[in-house]
């Protein structure tokens, strides 16, 4: 399913930079002109530009506790006596003489980075002009002092001409949200040049003729990109020289070897696979589940509180109540199954094949203390309990017999729904291990009907062999 909506909400709340920090890099970016232009630096500036991710319009939100970063090219004459080493050397020891700039300069190979501790850094490249009209240029290699070629406005106008082939900035789009997955995932790493010179060689003229099939939406269009991203990659065993598209001499696979290439290659492949399944489902609640797997709790995160919620209007025509704790005390624990759907977007799929050859069974019982055997009760599913008790879950065989902890493993899948729970980012969902053989325990903390499902599974053929069925919990 493609949940256009759910992505849009996502790209501008979740991934998008906010405008107010937007608004403070180009505030910034404004004060750096008003110092440079009429500073005493010997190399006469032409102008300013925006490159990279800021130019490009792919920049993201940052993950946590991280900052983003914007380049900003100044282009100047050839100084006749400068070395191109100086270029930089001295555009630095300008901002370490300034009372505003000194403590927030670095010198980088190519730039002076200006670092806006636990905001963002600004990378001022000081690109030499060796034929303005033709728009040939070279930025400064302190490192080896050499001057390497460039043509940083030139690229941005080749992945401008790649979005509007898309339309709507499908390009621009898919980018942030493949910038997204890899930041989040956190499993490959590519500079973002780099990925966004693959994406954009994925567009093809011929597709500004085809839009309405390739890039309707933006679902169908990362779909798109990613499959013939994919489908290049597995025909490309070995890593190739990537190129800058409108300057030869430049290639953007320093930072790159095969074995960082094969990882990459195997990761879209896995996440091509993703997405075309999630975007094929045809269930709502499971498509978003499948898309999560994609991009993480944070995607279409309203539609997974409210599905983990009780509609009052519901309760209140069927059962008479507001609330789904009064509705089990006056109607009983009969009506939970019928109720709560096991297949709600934020539970975790079950990672084997279940066969079904055991009968598991639950002894649940509330405890004085937690891991202490004193029993107050032995608990029945959709019994209710009060806050702040502990829970005892032991799986055996439906026999009576006890699981061979040398052939089996017990897994367990804890579920909460509610206000409370959602509130508290802690509607759960994942399989969990045992605290003790065959036993979880588990605290009564929010308002809610709430579940939990114990697992046995092989450890030789790491199959499922039996379910417990859901065990509802009902806390008041």
């Amino acid at each position: 399913m493609k949940l256009t909506e759910q992505f849009e909400t996502f790209l501008e709340d979740v991934v998008n930079l906010n405008q107010t920090r937007i608004g403070r890099l180009e505030d910034h970016v404004k004060a750096i002109q008003e110092f440079l232009e009429p500073s005493s630096y010997e190399a006469t500036i032409i102008r300013f530009s925006p490159q990279g991710s800021w130019a490009h319009q792919t920049i993201i939100k940052p993950q946590p506790d991280k900052e983003f970063d914007a380049d900003l090219v100044m282009f100047v004459e050839r100084h006749p006596d400068w070395q191109p080493q100086d270029y930089v050397n001295n555009l630095y020891t300008l901002f370490k003489s300034s009372g505003v700039y000194a403590d927030k300069a670095a010198r980088g190979n190519r730039c002076v980075v200006l670092d806006y501790a636990g905001d963002f850094h600004l990378d001022v490249v000081p690109c030499v002009t060796t034929d303005y009209y033709s728009q040939t240029f070279e930025v400064c290699n302190r490192n080896d002092n050499e001057f390497e070629d460039a043509a940083p406005e030139a690229y941005s106008a080749w992945f401008a001409q790649r979005n509007e082939w898309t339309g709507n900035n499908m390009l621009i789009h898919s980018v942030r949200l493949l910038k997204y997955l890899r930041d989040i995932k956190g499993r490959f790493g590519v500079k973002s040049i780099l990925l966004t010179t693959l994406v954009g060689n994925m567009v093809k003229g011929l597709d500004s003729y085809n839009r309405a099939f390739y890039y309707p939406d933006l679902p169908t269009s990362l779909k798109t990109l990613v499959d013939r991203l994919d489908n290049f990659l597995q025909e490309n065993e070995e890593m190739s020289l990537v190129e800058n598209p409108v300057l030869s001499t430049e290639t953007f696979n320093r930072h790159w070897d095969q074995a960082k290439y094969d990882n990459f290659r195997d990761c879209i492949h896995r996440y091509r696979e993703w997405v075309d399944d999630a975007y094929d489902e045809e269930d709502e609640n499971e498509s978003i589940r499948k898309w999560r797997r994609v991009f993480g709790d944070d995607f279409a995160k309203g539609e997974v509180i409210a599905s983990a919620t009780f509609s009052r209007a519901l309760l209140l025509q069927t059962f008479q109540s507001r609330d789904v704790v009064a509705a089990v005390i006056y109607h009983g624990s009969g009506i939970l199954d019928g109720l709560i759907s096991p297949r709600l977007p934020y539970v975790e799929r079950l990672p084997w094949r279940v066969e079904n050859q055991l009968n598991v069974a639950l002894r649940v019982t509330e405890v004085s203390g937690r891991r202490r055997n004193d029993d107050l009760r032995l608990l029945r599913s959709g019994d209710v309990l009060e806050k702040d008790r502990w829970i005892r879950f032991e799986a055996f065989q439906e026999n009576g017999l006890s699981l061979s902890v040398n052939s089996f493993d017990v897994h367990w899948q804890v579920v909460n729904t509610d206000q409370e729970a959602a509130i508290a980012d802690t509607l759960r969902g994942e399989i969990y291990s045992s605290h003790d053989p065959g036993v979880r325990w588990e605290s009564t903390e929010y308002h809610g009907a709430h579940w939990v499902e114990a697992f046995a599974v092989s450890k030789r053929t790491r199959t499922c062999w039996g379910r417990s069925g859901r065990f509802f919990v009902v806390i008041q």
